[in-house]
């Protein structure tokens, strides 16, 4: 009697999952949404921005520097291993699309600009200008 009892709290509590389940994937998992966890350091010789870029091939990733923004676009494709074999999906937690992170780092030397991926994760190296004293000391004489 209690596990009959049990399963159908079980079925009354799971009832409607289906439903809900996919309730505002557009609008959640639209690409304004989309996030890349990173981290930034700076030091007094530049830069360094390391980017959690799971799943993304080199050649999906993007990245650019005018203005004092760096800009960074990934996109990772989705994976035809999300349906069973009658097309179900069975769970689907990871996230496809197209990923946009925009950081402002001035004072950055563009040309030295280097940046690698090794094992899902980005990391850009960004030496900063040369500054130059642009005042001086003036002698009462």
């Amino acid at each position: 009697m209690s596990n009959e009892l049990a399963n159908s709290l079980n079925q009354l509590m799971n009832f409607g999952d289906g439903f809900f389940e996919d309730f505002g994937e557009p609008f959640f998992n639209s690409d304004s949404n989309k996030q890349m966890s990173s981290d930034v350091v700076e030091t007094k010789n530049g830069y360094q921005v390391t980017v959690d870029v799971p799943g993304v091939n080199k050649e999906d990733i993007d990245l650019s520097y005018d203005q004092d923004v760096l800009s960074i676009q990934a996109k990772r494709n989705s994976s035809l291993d999300r349906k069973d074999e009658k097309g179900n999906v069975l769970a689907s937690e990871r996230s496809y699309g197209k990923y946009v992170r925009n950081y402002h780092l001035p004072d950055v030397n563009a040309d030295k600009i280097s940046a690698k991926v090794e094992a899902g994760v980005l990391t850009i190296n960004m030496p900063k200008t040369e500054m130059k004293e642009t005042g001086h000391k003036i002698n009462i004489g």
